[in-house]
């Protein structure tokens, strides 16, 4: 009986110095891996402080620069009354360092989709202004940089080809509503009058915002 209670109590001990020796592995330092996925992002709309919705259909009616007010006036014809303003382009963009395997800077071009009709002699000029941004939702910088003088889409620029509007994005929100790139919308002749001919023309002004 001796010799069994002796060898319980021996089982007994080496247990007791297994959970001790499991217990020593706690320190007062524990880890573990946290991974964070980032995808990259390229999100843009435009929205028309005129209206508070994003923008729809616009309609520059010629009527408003010919036949009425100031402007009625036999041997004149006044493009540059003709103007929309307060557009703004709203965006999210996530890029990547160099070397990372993504995509670095963006860029958003304009142009008039093809299938578009748009008057002879006539360019929609686009002119941007330098984008505006939330706070910490980017810089100066990551914002990109709005090309000089807007660009011209119609005669300078033909239907289904794009035009440089904004380089150089790289990482930011502008915020939404009247941040980012605010736009303003004028009508220039380019080229001989006898181009310029009576209808109802209809284009569609399309933005992108690019992965390069």
């Amino acid at each position: 009986m001796k010799k069994i209670n002796l060898f319980t109590a021996m089982l007994a001990f080496v247990f007791i110095q297994n959970v001790s020796a499991q217990d020593n592995n706690d320190t007062n330092i524990a880890s573990h891996q946290l991974d964070v996925n980032v995808p990259e992002v390229a999100i843009l709309d435009i929205y028309d402080a005129n209206t508070g919705f994003e923008a729809g259909p616009i309609m520059m009616d010629m009527t408003n620069v010919t036949l009425a007010g100031t402007n009625a006036e036999a041997g004149l014809y006044a493009f540059q009354d003709m103007s929309y303003g307060n557009l703004f382009l709203n965006y999210t963009s996530v890029t990547g360092q160099s070397g990372s395997g993504f995509d670095v800077t963006r860029q958003i071009d304009v142009q008039f989709e093809a299938g578009s009709t748009f008057p002879g002699s006539l360019d929609l000029r686009i002119t941007p202004e330098a984008p505006v941004i939330v706070a910490n939702g980017g810089t100066a910088n990551s914002a990109g940089t709005v090309t000089a003088g807007g660009v011209a889409l119609g005669a300078t620029t033909p239907v289904g080809t794009d035009a440089l509007l904004v380089s150089s994005i790289e990482s930011v929100y502008t915020g939404d509503e009247s941040n980012g790139v605010k736009l303003t919308y004028t009508l220039e002749q380019n080229g001989n009058f006898a181009s310029y001919q009576a209808g109802l023309y209809q284009a569609t002004v399309r933005y992108t915002l690019s992965d390069l």
